[in-house]
């Protein structure tokens, strides 16, 4: 459970907030900021302690924190919970859990189970990371996606162009193109 808390607070200070670690209610959790949104996280032991104890942790923590929301000003309407478990949840489970993000009474609520991994973190805070783009390459045998490319437009061509006993002029008379 640590090990999710740690993650956590390095993909947030990954997304560019300021992180804090802090306990309410004998629960460590994480507090986090950026010019434009706050919020704290916590980490459940499994799916069922995450549905039967989140609310109670996020109104503990909004009492305790309350006057620091309010000296936030325009933040203070833009405040996140963050309720991750390392465990996955069963189907019902998982129905419950979705809802609890649903929930706009207070904060707005971030919840997942089955995570572990940076990637998963990562995958469960896109509402409040920054846009991101993560190109991802397929090992592939490249010569045979070029013979696949140049089969679109010149079938005939298309074993020739890779073969080095072929000579380019063989090559360029089957493309159809004159030099």
């Amino acid at each position: 459970m640590t090990d999710l808390l740690s993650t956590l607070q390095l993909v947030l200070k990954d997304g560019g907030y300021q992180c804090w670690l802090m306990p309410v209610e004998r629960r460590a959790g994480v507090t986090f900021e950026d010019d434009t949104l706050m919020g704290f996280g916590y980490v459940f032991e499994d799916p069922q302690s995450l549905i039967e104890q989140w609310r109670a942790q996020e109104a503990a923590t909004l009492n305790r924190y309350a006057s620091r929301f309010r000296a936030a000003n325009e933040k203070a309407w833009n405040i996140y919970s963050i309720f991750l478990c390392a465990t996955a949840a069963e189907e019902e489970q998982a129905r419950v859990i979705r809802q609890i993000e649903e929930d706009l009474d207070r904060t707005r609520k971030i919840a997942a189970c089955g995570v572990g991994t940076v990637d998963e973190v990562v995958t469960a805070l896109l509402p409040i990371m920054p846009l991101q783009y993560r190109p991802t390459l397929e090992q592939e045998d490249y010569a045979a996606r070029l013979r696949r490319r140049i089969a679109d437009f010149a079938p005939d061509a298309a074993e020739a162009a890779l073969n080095e006993d072929v000579p380019p002029a063989d090559v360029i008379a089957l493309l159809g193109t004159k030099s």
